[in-house]
């Protein structure tokens, strides 16, 4: 039953390089964007393949449903979010993760489209088959050929004398400042807050200095590990859904690395079996979207001399939750790659999933 669906769209490039010049007009953009050195004549046509996309996609919840409220990200909220019957996305894995993050409710699905397949090759919205033909994926939902998928989540409880502020959406054009590298404007009068983050993390939490090229000094608390101080390039936390998305990126093995070690081994493979042992391993990083464990890595853990402090925490590893503090001097505690929270010296987060918190998909029969 989807009576009211509310469908988002998403913003293209072209949009976005426009809102960055009110008020000039589509020749004027062009040649700004042109005299850049950027593609233009790419940028273009996808925008306008996009919008036609969108468009047919509109067009056709129209036909069978009783009401389609459609809105960007600037209008997307909450309370559109508990009106609607079926939430549904239009874009890639960034506008699908924008949807989620407004869903509250265990019991209010979401479904999203691809609006540009021969570009994306996202995990999170429906294979390429519906997105080329929605009319094949809808006329499944109506004839309730799909099972519900629900998809683990994390949530992050905050403690620091920041932990009360709002996030900052990094996603934003211009990008914003990091909020872990603006110091708060009185010193003298900081208080310890808690709060439980607002937003629910559908691929990952990462927190780390704000500039990838400094040290992350922190403190993992890890059930049935001692505490430890670590110096990495981060903490990244992932889900099973987000165990295809940077989770898959820091773990997979290279050709050349299985290689090289099968090598020092003294193991003689094929260069066909060698790519079937890195294929195997690669794809055996992935786990299941409705496992309630969360999995851990220390990026780039650095690892000689007294680090980490004491050395027998594991690099990375499922766990039902952990704690992170930081002693970080501008860092970041970031939700989904978007929303951004102050990470600094003292500041404790608390990360866990429940039953509750679990995002409602559809999985087509």
């Amino acid at each position: 039953n989807f009576q009211k669906v509310l469908l988002l769209k998403k913003r293209t490039r072209y949009e976005l390089e426009k809102l960055q010049f009110p008020g000039i007009s589509d020749k004027q953009l062009e040649c700004i964007i042109r005299k850049r050195g950027s593609d233009f004549d790419t940028l273009f046509t996808t925008h306008k393949f996009q919008k036609a996309f969108t468009k047919g996609l509109i067009e056709k919840f129209k036909s069978v449903a009783g009401e389609v409220e459609v809105v960007d990200r600037t209008a997307y909220c909450r309370e559109l979010v508990e009106w609607a019957d079926l939430v549904v996305t239009s874009g890639g894995d960034g506008t699908f993760l924008l949807g989620a993050s407004e869903v509250t409710s265990r019991e209010k699905p979401i479904i999203g489209f691809n609006n540009d397949p021969d570009r994306s090759s996202g995990r999170l919205c429906l294979s390429e088959k519906y997105s080329r033909d929605p009319s094949i994926a809808i006329q499944k939902l109506l004839k309730n050929e799909f099972h519900w998928l629900y998809r683990t989540r994390i949530e992050v409880q905050l403690t620091g004398t920041r932990a009360a502020e709002s996030c900052v959406e990094l996603d934003q054009w211009p990008q914003p400042m990091s909020p872990g590298a603006v110091r708060p404007a009185n010193c003298n009068d900081l208080n310890v807050d808690t709060q439980v983050v607002p937003y629910l993390a559908l691929n990952e939490v990462f927190a780390g200095e704000c500039l990838a090229s400094q040290v992350s000094y922190l403190e993992m608390d890890v059930p049935g590990n001692v505490r430890t101080k670590v110096k990495c390039s981060g903490v990244c936390v992932s889900t099973g859904t987000g165990s295809t998305s940077w989770h898959m990126s820091i773990n997979r093995l290279s050709l050349a690395k299985v290689h090289r070690i099968l090598e020092i081994a003294k193991v003689e493979k094929s260069p066909a079996e060698v790519f079937d042992i890195t294929t195997t391993f690669n794809d055996s990083l992935q786990f299941s979207p409705d496992d309630p464990r969360l999995f851990y890595n220390l990026r780039d853990l650095i690892c000689g001399g007294v680090w980490p402090d004491p050395p027998s925490i594991p690099s990375d590893a499922f766990t039902p939750c952990l704690t992170v503090i930081s002693k970080c001097y501008a860092a970041n505690l970031v939700i989904d790659g978007t929303r951004a929270y102050p990470f600094n010296d003292g500041t404790i987060a608390y990360m866990y999933s429940k039953p509750e918190n679990m995002l409602k998909t559809v999985a087509l029969l």
